[in-house]
């Protein structure tokens, strides 16, 4: 298992990125850096991924959209990456101040912050695959393209248990994300997924019209 920590620096968010989905009003874009250097302080963004081999998906129910965009793949990235249990604790102290306004912001960064996180993943999972001539498909998570959120503790049983974790008898928590019994990730600004790896295969467009999140996904095409 490869597992990173980063800081908000390393994550090398560009100004685009942090404005894309903020609102333009000059107050809001003041409270927005405001946010950022309180968050640059602390943040402590993780990620992890493993390798399996391909018929690890035989587990899984990912639906036809999913298989058919991972078709060609030899084997299989599964992955999580999170903004972080303090960035966790900062969203729930902005709730107990109430200012709708900075919750509303820290809400945006923090998906933006969980997406760049992953964005990392992949690019060092790309830097081992390219000496081998491998090549990766975009990432698919539960939830998505037909794929039952409910099958999340599966993909968290493939990083099996830390030595925290065997000691209390209680379920993997790769990078500290556990999961509800609703199977939500906490902290909540996390994501997870699969990546197929193959010498054949490619990142392709999103193909959005298939989807049922098309109208509120930050990747719609």
């Amino acid at each position: 298992m490869i597992e990173r920590t980063l800081t908000y620096d390393e994550l090398g968010l560009t100004t685009e990125e942090m404005l894309a989905s903020m609102p333009s009003d000059a107050d809001s874009l003041r409270e927005v850096w405001t946010l950022i250097d309180d968050i640059r302080g602390f943040l402590q963004a993780r990620f992890a991924f493993i390798t399996t081999r391909f018929d690890t998906i035989d587990r899984f129910k990912p639906g036809p959209i999913i298989m058919s965009q991972l078709k060609g793949s030899e084997a299989l990235c599964w992955f999580v990456a999170t903004a972080g249990q303090e960035f966790e604790a900062f969203q729930r102290q902005l709730t107990q101040e109430g200012d709708m306004v900075r919750i509303y912001l820290a809400n945006e960064i923090g998906s933006i912050i969980a997406e760049k996180t992953a964005d990392k993943m992949e690019s060092v999972l790309q830097e081992q695959l390219t000496p081998k001539g491998l090549y990766r498909t975009n990432r698919y998570s539960p939830g998505y393209c037909g794929w039952q959120v409910s099958e999340q503790p599966l993909l968290f049983d493939l990083f099996g248990p830390t030595a925290e974790v065997q000691q209390n008898e209680a379920s993997p928590k790769p990078c500290g994300i556990h999961l509800t019994e609703s199977c939500l990730m906490i902290p909540i600004k996390s994501v997870s997924g699969v990546i197929g790896i193959g010498h054949n295969v490619s990142k392709r467009e999103y193909i959005c019209k298939h989807c049922g999140f098309n109208a509120t996904c930050k990747r719609r095409r």
